[in-house]
């Protein structure tokens, strides 16, 4: 009789354990290795104040519907992971696209954001000044 009325909380207990063990975890933990290599490379990226914008490569049929913007925040910190879902089978040659998200949350500066994408920084693309 006594585990009738106990099993009920310890359940709910359980429950209640294992969501804020899952809320609590960040985004780069949450990702498999295989998952964070395969993340889209960007050239840059740039915040402003309602929006993050990432430059990726494009031979000619890049869109913002190619890509799903990932995003985890934790204690205070952002995290953001740029997902390219669709590849682009153009042939022309490559060059810098922007791809623009609304911030998902307010109060994020540059100081407690991470994007987690490996930036390119040696691929010659039209559009991308770099300095040597």
């Amino acid at each position: 009789m006594i585990m009738k009325k106990i099993y009920p909380i310890f359940f709910m207990l359980l429950v209640s354990l294992l969501a804020s063990a899952c809320s609590g975890t960040t985004l780069s933990n949450k990702m498999t290795e295989a998952e964070r290599n395969n993340l889209e490379k960007i050239y840059s990226f740039d915040l402003s104040a309602e929006t993050i914008t990432f430059v990726v490569k494009s031979t000619g049929c890049t869109n913002k519907d190619d890509f799903e913007l990932l995003y985890q925040a934790h204690q205070g910190h952002h995290e953001f992971a740029l997902k390219r879902l669709k590849q682009d089978m153009c042939r022309a040659m490559p060059r810098a696209y922007p791809v623009s998200f609304k911030l998902p949350a307010e109060g994020i500066s540059s100081d407690n954001l991470t994007v987690l994408n490996a930036i390119d920084e040696n691929t010659p693309v039209k559009g991308i000044k770099r300095g040597r």
